[in-house]
C-alpha cells in the first residue's frame, strides 16, 4: 500500500516522538555564544594607498592549533600592527577583535618587499618572507576572519589593508550547517601584480594566455572579489539568527571531500565559479547520500580548474586544446563541456544563449503559483511582491533539457537580457536543493554597508522566507515508505539513501481516525531501527491503523511521514 506524505503537517512536528525542531536548538551553540560577546567595528578601516601596506597568508584557512603565516610589506620603513577580527553579527558591530600582533597591540617595524613581474602565462608569486606568525587558539569559533594590517606611524597612520582567511572547526565539531567560502574565485579575479585569469599585465583580456594565478600574493585594492557584497550578508544573517554553523573553503573541500558528509546542510556562499573535479565529485556524492544543498549565489561550479603547488596555484586554460593535461576528465574547461552541466547538480545554470546573464540590478518577483509553497508561509510576500535589486550582476536560470528532478520555481525575473530563477528540487536520495539564482540574492538578508548599527537591515520578507528554507534544509529526509498487511502483522518497508549521519528511524503505530497532534493518545513505538524494514507483529486484526515514521540525525528529526490506513488480516 502506498503512503500519503503529509509534508509540513502542522501538529505532527510537535508530537511526542522526540522529533525536536532543528531551528529551535535546546542549548546554546558556539556561534550563539560567540556573538553574545561585545563586538568591535575596527574591522572597517580607512584603506591605505596602493602598496603602502599589504600582505597575504600562506594558508586559505586554519584550524585551532594551526599556525597562520603572514607576509607583510610596507612601502616605507613605517610601523604597523596586525589586528585579527572574526566577522559575525555581534549586535550589529559586524566583528570582534580576537588578537593582535604584537600581542600587546603595540606595533612593529615594517619594510618594503620586492614587487616582481608576472611570467608570460600570468603567474605571479610574490615570494615575500614570513613576517608574522599566529597560532589559532582552541577557543576561536569557526568563521570568516580578517587580519587588518594597520599603519601606526607616518602621514598614513591608521589606514590599512586586510588579509581574509577562514578558521575551520576542529574535527569533533560537526555543525548542522557548513558554509563554503569561494576562495578560488577570489583569486581568479584578483589582479594584484597586473594579471588575473581575466586580464594580462597590459589590462587586455587574456584570451587563453593567462593560465595560472597564485594564492601567494596580496589582494588588489578593494579586497577579495565578492567577499564584502555577496558573502558577508549571509554570514551576518546566519549569525544574528543563531544558526549552528561552521565554515570551510574551496581548498579544504578539495583536500577533504568527506567534510561535506559531516553536516546536514552545505551552503555555497557567493560566487563559487571555479571548482576542481574533486569538489564537483564531493557535492555529487554528498547529495546522493542525502546532504541538503543551498547555493546562495550564482554562476557556481562553472569552470573546472586544477590546483598546483600544493593547492597554492590555480590552473585554468579554458580551452581543451591548450591544456597539456592528458586526462580528458581533468581538462580546465566549463563543466558542461565535460558532460557535467551545473544544472544537473543545482537545478539552474548561467545562461549565455540569447542574452548573457550579466548586468543589473533587476528585481526578483514571486513566481506564478509560488505562494502556495510552504516556504512562503508567514513571509508577507504576495503575488505582486518584488525583491528589489536582487538579480545581478550574474544570475542563473532553468535550462531546457537539463536532467534534474522536477523543480519548483520560487522567484523569477523574466529578462532582458536573460531570465533568472530561484528554484528548489528533491534529489532521488531525498536531499533537498535550493538555488537562489543570483549573486545579489543574499543582499536582501543584510545591508552590510550600514554598520555599525543595532538593528537588522535586511528585507524582513526575505528573512522570513530564508528561515523557512533553513528549517527545512536542516532536517534529514524522510524515507520512502510502503506497508503490506499479513495475518496479525504489518510490514513497513523503509527505503532511503545510505546516509551515514542517520542515527535511527522510528516507526510509531497510531489510530486511523484520531487526530495526530500534541498529546495524541494511542501512539505506540513499533521499532527504532536502521534496517530497511520494520515488522509490527502486534498490529490489531481488522482494525485500521496508520504508521508515523521519523528519521533522526545528530541535529534533529525529519518531518513525520504518515501512511495511509492499513489493517492486519
Amino acid at each position: 500500500m502506498r503512503v500519503l506524505v503529509l509534508a509540513l503537517l502542522a501538529g505532527l512536528v510537535a508530537l511526542a516522538l522526540s522529533a525536536s525542531s532543528p531551528s529551535a536548538p535546546s542549548r546554546t551553540n558556539p556561534v550563539q555564544a560567540e556573538n553574545a560577546q561585545p563586538g568591535s567595528t575596527g574591522w572597517r578601516f580607512r584603506p591605505a594607498a596602493q602598496h603602502a601596506i599589504e600582505g597575504y597568508a600562506s594558508q586559505a584557512s586554519a584550524a585551532p592549533g594551526d599556525t597562520l603565516e603572514l607576509h607583510v610589506s610596507t612601502a616605507h620603513a613605517a610601523s604597523y600592527r596586525i589586528e585579527i577580527y572574526r566577522l559575525g553579527w555581534y549586535g550589529g558591530a559586524g566583528g570582534r577583535l580576537m588578537a593582535c600582533a604584537p600581542a600587546s597591540c603595540a606595533d612593529e617595524p615594517g619594510r618594503p618587499q620586492a614587487l616582481t613581474m608576472p611570467a608570460g602565462d600570468g603567474f605571479l608569486d610574490a615570494g615575500w618572507p614570513v613576517t608574522d606568525r599566529l597560532t589559532v587558539p582552541p577557543t576561536w569559533v569557526s568563521g570568516y576572519y580578517t587580519a587588518v594590517l594597520r599603519l601606526t606611524t607616518g602621514p598614513a597612520a591608521n589606514s590599512g589593508n586586510s588579509i581574509p582567511f577562514v578558521v575551520r572547526a576542529p574535527p569533533p565539531r560537526q555543525s548542522a550547517i557548513l558554509v563554503q567560502a569561494p576562495v578560488n574565485t577570489w583569486q581568479a579575479y584578483n589582479d594584484w601584480g597586473g594579471t588575473s585569469l581575466y586580464h594580462d599585465s597590459s589590462g587586455a583580456p587574456c584570451k587563453g594566455v593567462c593560465t595560472r594565478v597564485s594564492f601567494d600574493r596580496p589582494y588588489a585594492e578593494g579586497g577579495p572579489h565578492g567577499l564584502w557584497p555577496y558573502e558577508l550578508p549571509l554570514v551576518h544573517f546566519l549569525e544574528k539568527s543563531g544558526y549552528d554553523v561552521s565554515y570551510t573553503t574551496d581548498v579544504d573541500t578539495d583536500a577533504d571531500p568527506g567534510e561535506l558528509l559531516r553536516h546536514r546542510l552545505v551552503i555555497v556562499d557567493g560566487h563559487g565559479e571555479y571548482w576542481t573535479k574533486t569538489m564537483r565529485d564531493a557535492f555529487d556524492t554528498a547529495r546522493s547520500v542525502g546532504t541538503n544543498l543551498a547555493f546562495l549565489g550564482a554562476n557556481t561550479g562553472y569552470w573546472q580548474m586544477r590546483y598546483a603547488d600544493d593547492r597554492r596555484t590555480i590552473v585554468e586554460y579554458r580551452l581543451a586544446r591548450l591544456d597539456p593535461e592528458p586526462n580528458p576528465a581533468l581538462k580546465t574547461v566549463r563543466f558542461r563541456e565535460l558532460g557535467r552541466p551545473e544544472c544537473e547538480l543545482e537545478g539552474i545554470e548561467y545562461v549565455r544563449a540569447g542574452g548573457e546573464s550579466i548586468g543589473g540590478p533587476f528585481d526578483y518577483g514571486v513566481a506564478p503559483g509560488g505562494l502556495s509553497d510552504p516556504w512562503f508561509a508567514g513571509t508577507a510576500l504576495t503575488a505582486s511582491s518584488v525583491l528589489p535589486g536582487l538579480v545581478g550582476y550574474e544570475w542563473d536560470a532553468l535550462s531546457a533539457g537539463c536532467r534534474t528532478p522536477p523543480s519548483t520555481v520560487l522567484f523569477h525575473y523574466g529578462g532582458p537580457p536573460a531570465p533568472a530563477d530561484a528554484v528548489r528540487f528533491t534529489a532521488p536520495s531525498g536531499a533537498v536543493v535550493f538555488s537562489a539564482g543570483s549573486l545579489s540574492f543574499a543582499q536582501g538578508l543584510d545591508d552590510w554597508r550600514s554598520e555599525p548599527r543595532s538593528l537588522p537591515s535586511g528585507d524582513p520578507r526575505l528573512e522570513a522566507f530564508m528561515a523557512n528554507v533553513l528549517a527545512d534544509l536542516e532536517r534529514p529526509a524522510p524515507p520512502r515508505v510502503s506497508t503490506s498487511a499479513g495475518r496479525g502483522r504489518v510490514r513497513i518497508e523503509l527505503r532511503r539513501a545510505r546516509d551515514p549521519r542517520v542515527e535511527a528511524v522510528s516507526v510509531f503505530r497510531a489510530p486511523a481516525r484520531d487526530p495526530l497532534a500534541r498529546g495524541s493518545r494511542g501512539m505506540h513505538l513499533v521499532c527504532r531501527t536502521l534496517l530497511p524494514s520494520c515488522l509490527d507483529s502486534t498490529a490489531p486484526r481488522g482494525r485500521a491503523v496508520r504508521y508515523v515514521v521519523v528519521v533522526r540525525d545528530p541535529w534533529g528529526s525529519s518531518v513525520p511521514l504518515v501512511t495511509r490506513p492499513v489493517a492486519a488480516r
